[in-house]
């Protein structure tokens, strides 16, 4: 039913591929990465040494500054900077309107969840070429969330990642954003 429903509200929409979305997440990685950099920037201008900021304070900082810029742009025009190039757009797939508030920020918690456990992977296997040594278990779980995420991604109608799953949201491919 949501299938039919989403059709109706988006009919020049398509669901968006994987090579797309990785394209466009690559783009809001560079954004994000140089909003960081300005903003660490402006902190070293107060503490040159960073030590006399907490640790904690930092990854508040930068955790802040991602949430803002993805649950933002997906909840106020359904598409970030780095979509746009793509004619990528996030939506509600019963409705077909853009996320809302609690939607953007499910879907950010679970493809962060997914990222730090890609990363994980990749550093896992990265460390077990280098020394020959991993932890089994570790690498196991990490493994899993991204793998899972693409398997959702290939069975579900509307190609929806575990973190849209869980938003009850997807990216479609529009004519025109």
């Amino acid at each position: 039913m949501a299938n039919t429903t989403t059709q109706a509200v988006r009919p020049k929409a398509k669901p968006a591929g994987i090579v797309f979305r990785f394209l466009a997440s690559g783009y809001d990685l560079t954004i994000l990465f140089g909003l960081l950099f300005i903003a660490f920037g402006l902190l070293t201008l107060v503490d040159p040494s960073m030590q006399s900021i907490p640790k904690w304070l930092q990854y508040l900082l930068s955790c802040s500054i991602a949430f803002a810029y993805f649950v933002g742009f997906w909840h106020k025009a359904g598409t970030t900077t780095g979509m746009r190039p793509w004619k990528l757009q996030v939506a509600m797939v019963d409705t077909g309107d853009h996320p809302s508030f609690a939607a953007a920020s499910i879907r950010f918690a679970a493809l962060c969840l997914t990222w730090i456990a890609l990363g994980e992977t990749f550093f896992l296997m990265n460390l077990y070429i280098a020394t020959g040594q991993i932890d089994r278990t570790i690498f196991a779980v990490a493994s899993v969330m991204p793998a899972l995420s693409l398997l959702i991604m290939i069975l579900t109608p509307q190609r929806q990642a575990l973190h849209d799953v869980l938003s009850g949201t997807s990216v479609f491919r529009v004519a025109k954003i």
